[in-house]
């Protein structure tokens, strides 16, 4: 996301994407929402520094065609996002450039929602396959994994 990756702190992030965020803090955890971006750290306890996690893109918000959702940085730098993603668009480009994904079980909810994996990266790609979380085909979101 914009150079940023799980290993940045929550201070770094904020540097980038800037102040205008939402905070999900507990004593072990923190998630901080930037609009479509969300940054994910643990650490042991108050007093010890935040160890980044993940990050993931909530492409299923773009169905609410709200171009303040995405932040200004994001939108200054990609353009404007019209409306939800199709996987088809996704997969398609990243077939072309050599980029696999493999399906994976995504047991919680197997008719509303599939699951790939990009073996290299450990990148999850989540699509919708029913109506629950909006249409099928929609990419839903891409969440990294702790690798760097």
């Amino acid at each position: 996301m914009l150079g940023a990756d799980h290993t940045w702190s929550p201070e770094r992030v904020a540097s980038l994407l800037g102040d205008d965020y939402g905070d999900n803090p507990s004593k072990h955890t923190l998630g901080r929402d930037h609009g479509l971006a969300e940054f994910f750290w643990q650490r042991p306890g108050p007093g010890h520094p935040w160890v980044g996690t993940h990050f993931s893109v909530q492409a299923h918000r773009l169905r609410y065609r709200d171009p303040e959702m995405i932040n200004r940085l994001v939108r200054d730098r990609y353009g404007p996002f019209d409306g939800p993603v199709p996987f088809a668009e996704v997969s398609a480009l990243l077939a072309a450039r050599g980029v696999r994904l493999d399906e994976v079980p995504y047991p919680p909810d197997p008719d509303e929602m599939r699951t790939y994996r990009q073996p290299d990266a450990g990148i999850l790609v989540s699509v919708v396959a029913g109506s629950y979380y909006g249409q099928a085909g929609d990419l839903y979101s891409v969440s990294s994994s702790s690798k760097p």
